[in-house]
């Protein structure tokens, strides 16, 4: 069994940190003003190492059970690599047992070997009976105050889902309830009565739904978009009700935080930035008088089902025609032959390739000159640009894209919103190989500064400290 708080992992572990600390500090005066002694460096190691003792053995004992609605992942979705980052930050500060209650069909069975690892133990407890539906309590309908408005996700809460639940998260025993997901609440919250419990929203679900609303509209899904809109009514509702019942909230950027502080003054609201695990720096690619853009995304998600679509329909014949040179996308996420049929309208999709879900995302990134993100809508994670920054790629991308990372349109990413300036911006990277490496070098910097995973780690206290 597995136990990351043992003394010697802790000792070793700090250790570490004092060396590469120091090491990095000297480095850096070093490269900024030349080698020279520097004076107040020990003083601020030995106070970083002094705040991380001290922390690390305040949770020498500490057990969580962190609660997902998918299976963790370093190469999946956006949703599941954010929980796979913040599982992996809580299991350097505590004792950690996953589980899983499977909220959208997920095929996925067991865990990547490198979650695993970062468990004491886990377990999945899916619906017992989808066929089987149960009326809103009164309590949930005297909140929304219309039934209609009942987000599907408290629908399907059925008593013996969470008879299920409650059985699962006493079994680990633990200290703090992580919540990975506003829309679980009622599945935890009736179930662990005085444990303290944590919520990561990332951002809020009247927000997203609001979002997915205006798109659905836009692509003429009447149905849909008025489903959305009576959910996202519904969340707003069941946010104002049930955000303070959670001792302290995640959200992944300062914008969303603010946000929620505004509608909730009481919340204990903490930033917990998005990252990515790895360091995958390439050169550009060699010309080959062909351009390559990419866009990476699961197109079983609405928004990235639509942003292929739009950016196919509206933006790439503009840059076909206009391009110096052959332009071929790249596409690469699961869900592309139910949610397009090439087929039907080979000319629409000439020069479009689809490849479907993929182990490893690396190769695509080192063969393409330009990353596309035209999302119209979109919620929570941004990881997909932090991925693209991670390879050295120069990214094009829309606002909500964007949104929830600390960019510099222009600097880090190029950002266009209206469909010529995205052709445009995308036309002059593709013309310019210089503009190219210099925004790629912007974003990899930043992303190694500010997002790598290694550098959040460091900054555990700040997140999870009392």
């Amino acid at each position: 069994m597995r136990l990351p708080s043992h003394f010697h992992f802790w000792a070793m572990l700090v250790m570490h940190i004092v060396s590469l600390v120091f090491l990095f500090e000297i480095a850096a005066d070093a490269t900024v003003i030349g080698f020279r002694q520097p004076k107040n460096r020990p003083a601020k190691v030995l106070q970083m190492v002094e705040s991380f003792v001290t922390f690390s053995g305040q949770v020498m004992s500490r057990r969580v059970v962190f609660v997902s609605p998918i299976f963790p992942s370093f190469s999946g979705s956006g949703l599941a690599m954010r929980a796979a980052a913040v599982l992996k930050l809580l299991s350097a500060w505590s004792i950690v047992d996953l589980l899983v209650i499977p909220m959208f069909g997920s095929k996925t069975t067991s865990l990547d070997a490198d979650i695993a690892k970062l468990c004491q133990s886990w377990k999945a407890v899916p619906n017992p009976d989808w066929n089987v539906e149960e009326s809103p309590s009164q309590d949930t309908i005297r909140i929304v105050g219309n039934e209609e408005s009942i987000p599907r996700e408290w629908r399907w809460c059925t008593a013996e889902w969470r008879k299920k639940i409650k059985k699962a998260i006493h079994s680990f025993n633990p200290d703090l309830v992580f919540v990975f997901r506003f829309y679980l609440a009622p599945y935890v919250l009736p179930s662990i009565g005085a444990l303290p419990c944590w919520l990561d929203v990332d951002e809020l679900e009247s927000s997203t739904r609001a979002r997915l609303s205006r798109v659905y509209s836009l692509c003429e899904k009447d149905d849909l978009a008025r489903e959305m809109e009576l959910e996202a009514q519904g969340y707003a509702k069941l946010e104002s009700q049930y955000l303070g019942r959670f001792n302290r909230i995640f959200a992944s950027s300062k914008r969303e935080a603010e946000g929620i502080r505004t509608r909730f003054k009481k919340a204990a609201v903490r930033v917990l930035p998005n990252s990515y695990p790895k360091l995958l720096p390439h050169p550009q690619r060699t010309a080959t008088g062909k351009a390559r853009l990419l866009f990476v995304g699961s197109l079983e998600y609405f928004p990235n089902e639509d942003a292929v679509k739009y950016f196919n329909r509206e933006i790439l014949p503009l840059i076909k025609e206009r391009s110096k040179v052959p332009v071929e996308l790249v596409v690469v996420g699961s869900g592309w032959k139910q949610a397009v049929d090439p087929s039907s309208d080979e000319a629409a999709y000439q020069g479009v390739r689809f490849v479907g879900a993929v182990p490893e995302t690396t190769p695509f990134y080192a063969e393409t000159d330009i990353v596309v993100v035209p999302l119209r809508s979109a919620g929570g994670t941004r990881i997909k640009i932090l991925e693209a920054f991670s390879h050295s790629r120069a990214v094009v991308s829309t606002s909500i894209g964007a949104e929830g990372l600390e960019l510099l349109d222009g600097v880090h990413l190029e950002i266009a919103d209206r469909v010529e300036d995205f052709t445009e911006k995308c036309l002059n990277l593709i013309d310019d190989a210089e503009r190219r490496r210099d925004l790629a070098k912007n974003g990899h910097e930043l992303f190694k500064n500010q997002y790598l995973m290694r550098n959040l780690e460091l900054q555990m206290p700040r997140y999870f400290a009392d």
